[in-house]
């Protein structure tokens, strides 16, 4: 009979064991077990036998005893072990090989010193981690050292680092039975050691030697790790004290070099002064800096200008001026000798003013006679140049998104190919400068957008605000002389203008835009010498709406063409010239008015447009 063992451990082997329920039925059957019991041709599986009298009897006793027994199956030299197992409010028997159940506290025993070992190595780090001073750690990792053997209390830690001992060192050492030490290093040299004595002849296990080691190893890189902080704070104190002197000389020269810079920045000229090497010592501007050559902060040139002021100063000593036109502006550039403690004119004070204003002033003066007649051919100019622009400026910036997209394509692709080239580029030297291209020419457009705006504005000032009262009868009977000239070689323009129209607000010169891209694209719907446009105007008194109709016997739209004639760039003149943007420029501007845009169109008959805006109230 064995007592007082521990059973929690045996269903880990349910492989060497079977199950009885309360009616002494098998409900679980270890393999192997079943295996070696049929060698001696034993089934348990019906206790019901002659033979199996004394087994049944034994497992009613353990039921009913609720203590474990011993049972010999005849013929079998291997003891076996019946004992209870209360599972679901009743009791199981389990049967199984006494060799095996004996293993269970063993098995226990040693997981359990693997747990404490692994405790011992989890408090060490801890220790070492927290925020006490190195030497209480220490002090406190002899204990936790101890608690990880098999016998705390008969086990005794010291740890010496540099002559300097850790640990409670008062014991005789005639008691010691046996000790394990391991070294503590420190970049390959010996600092000290962990030593375990043993007061006890149950030896250690190997365990225990690995545990020291690995302790050991802990140690050494707390140490190294605490040494290396206070070094560093060392160094740290000796930086900010430097530090310290460093900042109190920068700041008297900031001081100073902020007084010239307040004194320049007040200033709204360009200012540099600059070396014999065109160099740039000092500027007022942020935008310039104090680095670089002049000609390029200053004008954006790659070599020194031909007409430089600045040179004749360096070459005579004297005080020189000079205008330049750079692109739209004029600027005057004027230059002051520095000398040097030898006399000698070693830098140039140059000042750069823009007189753009100035100038444009005088030509505006010399070409106002001029201006007068100009402005009735602006407005046509203007519309002509808008286009085209219009067409680049929105073209590149749907460049400029694609290449934003296509750039990591390429760049996964160069990762592969290296020998990739873009435009007889390297792929490095055309990313790095398509999107500047890019970008310069969208300046450029936006430039060309402005001027455009200028001149329309210069012709009839526009304000874009559709505050304006809006008589759609006098818009087209006062606004359709340019269109009657262009339209006349295609078609016959008839206008039928009803009475009594009500007003709405709006912009004028918009609305011209609209009737303006509606009749030229009616005109250019045209394609015999029979053509014929009608513009009808009207009001829809039960909608309060005042109604516009364009209509033409052109060659009409079938529905595919339709759904899109509103969509930016879409067109089907693409091989005449045409960019697809008047219609969805139309269309905006309805839309800005709160109106509406209604199509019927027919292959061969023709096309009507139809445009409704809400009429003024008559509050």
């Amino acid at each position: 009979m064995i007592k007082g063992t521990n059973f929690n451990l045996i269903y880990e082997l349910f492989d060497h064991l079977f199950i009885f329920d309360d009616k002494n039925e098998i409900i679980f059957e270890g393999n192997s077990l079943k295996t070696f019991l049929c060698r001696f041709n034993l089934n348990l599986s019906d206790l019901h036998s002659d033979k199996l009298d004394d087994l049944k009897a034994t497992i009613n006793n353990v039921r009913n005893d609720l203590e474990p027994c011993n049972y010999k199956f005849v013929n079998i030299e291997e003891e076996f072990i019946l004992f209870p197992s209360k599972m679901d409010d009743k009791v199981r028997v389990i049967l199984a090989k006494k060799d095996n159940i004996i293993q269970i506290p063993k098995i226990e025993y040693d997981l359990n010193e693997r747990a404490k070992e692994l405790e011992c190595l989890y408090r060490i780090s801890t220790e070492l981690e927290s925020e006490k001073t190195l030497d209480e750690a220490l002090t406190n990792c002899t204990k936790h050292t101890e608690d990880g053997f098999q016998f705390p209390q008969n086990t005794r830690v010291i740890i010496e680092i540099d002559n300097k001992l850790f640990g409670n060192a008062e014991f005789e050492s005639s008691d010691v039975k046996d000790t394990i030490s391991a070294e503590i290093k420190i970049d390959d040299k010996k600092r000290g050691r962990i030593k375990v004595y043993l007061f006890h002849n149950n030896g250690y296990l190997e365990e225990e030697k690995k545990l020291v080691n690995e302790i050991a190893g802990k140690l050494a890189r707390a140490i190294e790790q605490d040494e290396k902080t206070i070094n560093l704070e060392k160094q740290s104190l000796i930086l900010r004290r430097k530090n310290e002197s460093l900042i109190k000389l920068t700041e008297e020269c900031h001081q100073r070099r902020e007084k010239l810079r307040t004194f320049f920045s007040a200033i709204t000229d360009k200012i540099v002064v600059i070396d014999k090497n065109y160099d740039i010592i000092i500027s007022n501007k942020n935008d310039i800096g104090d680095s670089g050559k002049c000609y390029e902060k200053l004008f954006n040139l790659k070599e020194k200008c031909k007409a430089c002021p600045a040179k004749d100063t360096f070459e005579t000593a004297e005080n020189s001026f000079k205008e330049r036109e750079i692109e739209d502006k004029f600027l005057m550039l004027r230059s002051y000798p520095i000398f040097n403690q030898e006399g000698k004119a070693d830098r140039v004070l140059e000042v750069c003013r823009d007189i753009t204003t100035q100038k444009k002033m005088e030509a505006q003066l010399l070409q106002s006679y001029k201006l007068a007649s100009l402005g009735k051919l602006v407005a046509g100019v203007a519309h002509e140049i808008n286009n085209p622009n219009t067409f680049i400026l929105g073209n590149l910036k749907i460049i400029q998104e694609a290449i934003k997209d296509i750039f990591p394509i390429l760049d996964d692709y160069y990762k592969k190919n290296k020998d990739l080239k873009i435009a007889r580029l390297n792929y490095e030297l055309f990313k790095e400068n398509i999107s500047t291209l890019v970008e310069d020419m969208i300046t450029g457009a936006n430039r060309t957008k402005k001027i455009v705006a200028d001149l329309r504005n210069f012709a009839k000032k526009d304000d874009g605000l559709l505050t304006e009262e809006i008589d759609i009868n006098s818009i087209i009977k006062n606004n359709l002389t340019l269109t009657r000239k262009h339209i006349k070689k295609f078609a016959r323009l008839d206008v039928e203008l009803a009475e009594r129209v009500p007003t709405f607000c709006g912009s004028a010169n918009k609305l011209e835009q609209v009737l303006l891209n509606l009749i030229m694209n009616a005109s250019e719907a045209i394609e015999n010498g029979d053509g014929l446009i009608k513009l009808k105007t009207g009001y829809d008194e039960g909608k309060n709406e005042v109604l516009v109709i364009v209509e033409d016997n052109g060659c009409g739209m079938d529905d595919s063409v339709m759904r899109n004639i509103f969509d930016p760039f879409f067109t089907t003149k693409r091989n005449s010239g045409g960019t697809g943007l008047g219609l969805s420029i139309t269309y905006g501007i309805i839309k800005d008015h709160n109106g509406n845009i209604d199509v019927e169109s027919k292959i061969g008959k023709g096309t009507i447009f139809t445009l409704r805006f809400p009429a003024k109230s008559s509050d």
